[in-house]
């Protein structure tokens, strides 16, 4: 079960504050764009597993299914994007799921007690991004164009999002050194 835990914090973490925007840019714009978007999702699993040189086989295929779910994701968008944000993320928690069934044995470096309130945390920036992309959705189609709450959400919820979540990005970091 950690296995899960492990990588959904990694996954969270990658996709929402580590992010940011010119990734967002080049993900959408290249391959390479996308490639250096799963590198760092591969990389923040790695830096979350205990013995990241026995899993190869597990952060390849992490690599390998963010990758091909990405790619149909840029290269057939859905307007509204909002369902597409969240069909996106449900494949990529079945890829989750499937991978820690596949390979239960790989370790955690942080302990639950750790990591459960941490993922709980980096859901906050996910659920403000969801907000933003909604709040966007309704502004391009002219729902909600006269409202201030909106067009607020529109404007700040990426930022808020992204700050928020480099916090927890540190306290991984930091807990990542201390448990060497």
């Amino acid at each position: 079960m950690t296995t899960f835990f492990t990588l959904l914090l990694a996954h969270l973490l990658a996709d929402f504050p580590l992010q940011t925007n010119r990734i967002f840019r080049l993900k959408v714009t290249s391959k390479a764009g996308l490639a250096l978007h799963v590198l760092i999702h591969v990389g923040m699993a790695g830096v979350l597993l205990r013995t990241p040189a026995h899993c190869l086989d597990l952060l390849l295929a992490l690599g390998v299914a963010h990758f091909f779910t990405d790619w149909i994701k840029v290269r057939f968008p859905v307007e509204p994007q909002w369902p597409g944000f969240l069909l996106d993320q449900l494949a990529h928690l079945g890829a989750i799921a499937s991978l820690a069934w596949w390979r239960p044995e790989a370790t955690a470096v942080l302990p639950l007690w750790l990591m459960l309130p941490l993922i709980l945390f980096v859901l906050l920036p996910a659920a403000l991004m969801l907000l933003w992309v909604w709040a966007n959705d309704a502004q391009h189609q002219n729902r909600f164009q006269n409202s201030r709450s909106v067009h607020w959400a529109s404007n700040r919820l990426l930022t808020i999002s992204q700050r928020t979540g480099w916090v927890a990005v540190l306290v991984v970091l930091a807990s990542r050194l201390v448990l060497l």
